[in-house]
């Protein structure tokens, strides 16, 4: 179990967020959880004395869990952790802001691919006409205007790769660029072009037809770097 107690941030108002589990509440819920499943039989035949450290071993293991998320909610409410001989640990706080940064970027970078992924099916799954605005481009900011210079090798490879810096990602850049160039293949378009608008079709070929380029050279410098 960490010795880290909070300490509160310098202001307090009735808009401050909720203050964290502390440890000494940590300790009693994980206390109660030991105890609701402790049945006092021992598992796979061995013996009681097994069984009871099995379940010791799992409340230190929720208590460090309570713990630690303790400890980031205080921070993330603005507080600084202290040590077990009661300092201000200005490390081990800033080090949970920092992480709680990353975590901020991550979410956004996250978010932004779903939303594309989500763009995408819901282009596929309806038969209501699209507009060049409304197609899921592989971009960071969806377009605004009819306008292609938006299609640059930067701005598609930088949406498309800063999704997989996200630490739980397992997906690598040359997946990546492949299930793209099946997704964004001219010979595959042709259902999605016969819906859109009269007025945007040859607008929308074009930007289908760049951003495969872009793909194929992504692909190239992948191969060769």
């Amino acid at each position: 179990m960490r010795g880290y107690l909070a300490f509160p941030p310098p202001t307090y108002s009735a808009s401050t967020p909720v203050l964290p589990l502390k440890v000494a509440e940590a300790t009693s819920a994980c206390a109660t959880w030991g105890n609701r499943h402790d049945t006092g039989q021992p598992e796979d035949g061995g013996s009681a004395e097994q069984a009871m450290e099995g379940e010791r071993r799992k409340r230190r293991d929720c208590e460090r869990t309570l713990g630690e998320r303790s400890e980031i909610e205080w921070v993330r409410a603005g507080g600084v952790l202290r040590d077990a001989f009661g300092r201000r640990d200005k490390g081990r706080t800033e080090q949970i802001r920092q992480d709680l940064k990353v975590q901020d970027v991550e979410r956004e970078w996250t978010a932004r691919w779903e939303a594309y992924e989500a763009r995408w099916r819901a282009m596929q799954s309806s038969m209501a006409p699209i507009g060049f605005v409304e197609f899921p481009w592989p971009l960071r900011e969806r377009v605004s205007s009819r306008d292609l210079s938006a299609l640059t090798r930067g701005a598609v490879s930088d949406f498309l790769f800063e999704s997989l810096a996200v630490r739980t990602n397992t997906t690598t850049r040359r997946e990546r660029i492949r299930s793209s160039l099946l997704r964004w293949h001219p010979d595959k378009m042709s259902v999605v072009l016969g819906r859109v608008v009269p007025d945007d079709l040859e607008l929308v070929r074009e930007g289908i037809h760049v951003v495969f380029g872009i793909l194929k050279a992504l692909q190239d410098a992948e191969r060769t770097g």
